[in-house]
């Protein structure tokens, strides 16, 4: 369930609505969020674009000789729905066809908008309470990104701007108004809330609490203390995350801002905030496994992701294959086949035991240093995973079987 526009734009009828032309608009935006860019990733079937840290990609994709737009929008909020409406005017180009499930493309009534993002809230709290009723639900990831969803029995929810717990869905159920709470973009301008929020957002699902080393981390960083400093000098008096503000900065090598932030607040030490202080579950091309937040991440030349620490590193491949029709159980076939030609693998038994696994545990040398290597493989029919997961420290074998034993699919 949730909100969004589709919205479809002629192509190749003049040169302004070729597809160059289109591209180029999206790319030339200019982020809302201070020292964040917009992203904008190209392929022959279209493009996408991510226009705030806190919201999904727009899809946009060629379709004959038509540009169709996809956005949702529910994440982020009525404020975010709007601006984007604006960007889309930008265009200077009048669509053939909008569908906008909030009417705001239509009426431009910012308050009836508001009203839309309320009562879809309030479905949605209406769902959540049917789940909690039927028993054993918690730590429900909403409107958060599948790639990478926070581990913790302890809340009901894991939202954009933190956790939300059964009681906020129940007064949200009898009426009572909470969208300005729930929502990171409520009103229409850019106000200190907004930047508050987008840096609680940043903060709660993007920072990994390590001095940044990519630079996706040194941008979320960066991003965060910009938008700190920007909603404080617009509302000194709003409530702020101080201790994790201190944090970032002295993450971020900042030591003159450290100083400046103890001054100004009187406060040292650090945060508990953030998702990726504790555990997370990362998504793979569907499979799924948990690790400790606080690694870097980033991808291989071939596109395939790693994580690391000072000590450990995970690396994970996926692979699909075609079977015979006659072929019998084909999970075993195919992890049969991917381990069969190397020594040392024994069965690991996943919580799917449709999932059939092995583990492997080596040793290798890098730069004359012992380095421990444990090696997954996991096939479920024809879908294979391979996890190979190194350490420096002989005593962290125990953390990679428990990486290994959380794959999931």
């Amino acid at each position: 369930m949730g909100l969004g526009i589709t919205i479809k734009f002629p192509v190749g009828q003049c040169s302004k609505t070729d597809k160059e032309f289109y591209k180029k608009y999206f790319t030339g935006l200019r982020s809302v969020v201070p020292d964040w860019n917009i992203s904008c990733f190209s392929g022959d079937a279209g493009f996408r674009v991510k226009l705030v840290p806190f919201e999904e990609d727009i899809y946009c994709t060629w379709e004959d000789e038509i540009l169709c737009i996809y956005a949702k929008t529910n994440s982020a909020g009525p404020g975010y729905h709007a601006y984007l409406i604006d960007v889309l005017d930008g265009l200077g180009v009048t669509p053939v066809e909008v569908e906008d499930e909030t009417k705001y493309y239509n009426n431009r009534n910012f308050s009836l908008l508001q009203n839309e993002m309320a009562a879809w809230l309030h479905g949605l709290s209406n769902k959540l309470l049917e789940m909690s009723e039927e028993g054993g639900y918690s730590n429900i990831a909403v409107s958060l990104s599948i790639d990478s969803t926070p581990q913790t029995d302890e809340h009901f929810t894991c939202c954009p701007l933190g956790y939300f717990e059964k009681d906020f869905f129940e007064k949200v159920k009898e009426g009572e108004p909470a969208g300005i709470k729930f929502f990171p973009w409520w009103n229409k301008p850019q106000d200190a809330l907004f930047f508050k929020n987008a840096a609680m957002n940043l903060i709660l699902c993007e920072i990994n609490w390590l001095p940044p080393e990519t630079a996706t981390e040194q941008e979320a960083v960066a991003a965060a203390l910009g938008c700190l400093e920007k909603a404080y000098a617009l509302n000194p008096d709003l409530e702020y995350p101080v201790a994790e503000w201190i944090e970032i900065a002295r993450i971020s090598g900042n030591e003159s801002l450290v100083k400046k932030l103890h001054s100004r607040f009187g406060i040292t030490g650090s945060g508990k905030l953030g998702y990726k202080r504790g555990f997370v579950s990362s998504n793979y091309n569907g499979w799924r496994f948990t690790h400790s937040g606080q690694m870097h991440f980033d991808r291989e030349e071939d596109g395939s992701p790693v994580w690391w620490d000072s000590g450990k590193t995970i690396r994970v491949s996926t692979f699909s294959v075609q079977f015979k029709e006659d072929t019998v159980n084909k999970s075993e076939s195919l992890l049969r086949s991917a381990t069969e030609k190397e020594a040392g693998y024994e069965p690991l038994a996943l919580r799917n035991s449709e999932i059939a696994a092995s583990i492997q545990h080596t040793q290798i040398e890098e730069n004359g240093e012992p380095l421990f290597q444990t090696r997954l493989a996991a096939a479920l029919n024809n879908e294979l995973v391979i996890m190979s997961l190194f350490y420096v420290d002989a005593n962290d074998r125990e953390w990679a079987v428990k990486v290994c034993a959380s794959v999931a699919r």
